[in-house]
């Protein structure tokens, strides 16, 4: 593995292993939490391996031209967006149990953390 990818992908790989640590405690110390941990780790390895296609994809981009890195943020963010729009529309037609506030408040803030973490690396590039 090289340096860059190392030192840059840190953050994701240190997050991602965070909440399937936190996820575990839940379960395991049985706290009760109206949170489904399955679920939570789920949509954790789902953002995780966007994260990691991402990563690789804005590594690749020009960035003495703005324009491909606005579009490289944008596709990143529309790829996520059919993804899980995609997941939550099975997932509907499951007709499984409700997923929840909570479990989706605490989806949309990993959402919120790995997107911010991938608007970083763009920035860490470009100022390089």
């Amino acid at each position: 593995m090289n340096l860059y990818f190392q030192k840059h992908f840190l953050p994701v790989v240190a997050l991602f292993f965070a909440v399937i640590a936190l996820v575990l405690l839940h379960q395991k110390l049985a706290i009760q939490l109206p949170i489904n941990g399955m679920f939570i780790a789920i949509v954790n390895g789902m953002l995780f391996c966007m994260a990691l296609f991402n990563f690789k994809r804005i590594s690749q981009v020009d960035m003495t031209n703005p324009n491909a890195i606005v579009q490289s943020v944008m596709i990143g963010t529309m790829f996520k967006f059919i993804v899980f729009g995609g997941a939550a529309l099975w997932y509907a037609s499951q007709k499984k149990a409700p997923i929840g506030t909570n479990n989706l408040c605490i989806a949309m803030g990993l959402y919120l953390v790995y997107t911010w973490i991938e608007i970083s690396w763009t920035k860490r590039k470009k100022d390089a």
